[in-house]
């Protein structure tokens, strides 16, 4: 006699619940990464990740609060795959190390995607109200991890931070236009090369100098 497989388990609301969110924010990464911000209708969004409109709107009742949480989700994982660079290759003890690791991260489809978010918040209220206060707060948080690695005070340490960051993500934007990959990575390690010249040590406070008004 053929043995019957065991039933299985049937999922909690909850589980399904945080399925279908992932399944949206997934969705919504895709569809900014396919069609940028202003093609990602919430129907387009509902229909690739495979769920009703009104199962959308039922865990994100507008667009805006889906856009929010696809940059909640995108930060929180962008933090561990930092800790994650750091063990698998030992890179992360030196300042100019990072922008190697920030172009590792910041360079892929979810970066780009909370990079067209966060530009979209010029013109939508609603977004910026969700969004502006959550980048604010991971800046923040950035900067005390930044310090406590780097040292720097605390003006030093922020010009350095957003030095990187936003060179890195203005570089993700010009790759999607240079015809070479190879081109804009080459801008990546130039600016870390930069860092490690002016600050061989690898800390904040070697570029005291260069930062003083």
């Amino acid at each position: 006699m053929q043995d019957l497989a065991a039933p299985q388990p049937r999922r909690t609301q909850e589980e399904r619940t945080a399925t279908t969110r992932m399944a949206l924010i997934d969705a919504t990464i895709a569809v900014i990464g396919k069609w940028g911000y202003a093609g990602a209708s919430t129907t387009l969004i509902a229909q690739t990740a495979g769920v009703s409109r009104g199962a959308m709107l039922h865990h994100f009742p507008t667009r805006a609060v889906l856009m929010a949480d696809v940059v909640r989700y995108v930060f929180d994982h962008e933090m561990a795959e930092y800790e994650d660079i750091r063990v698998r290759t030992g890179l992360g003890d030196h300042l100019y190390d990072w922008p190697r690791m920030l172009w590792s991260v910041l360079g892929r489809t979810s970066g780009m995607a909370v990079l067209e978010i966060l530009q979209a918040t010029r013109s939508d209220p609603e977004l910026a109200a969700l969004v502006v206060p959550m980048q604010e707060a991971v800046e923040r948080s950035a900067l005390a991890v930044m310090r406590g690695a780097f040292g720097g005070d605390e003006a030093q340490a922020l010009a350095v931070m957003r030095l990187m960051v936003w060179s890195v993500r203005g570089l993700s934007i010009a790759e999607r236009y240079l015809p070479h990959r190879a081109e804009t990575e080459d801008a990546i390690e130039l600016l870390g090369r930069l860092l490690q010249q002016a600050a061989p040590g690898g800390q904040i406070a070697e570029l005291g100098p260069l930062l003083a008004r």
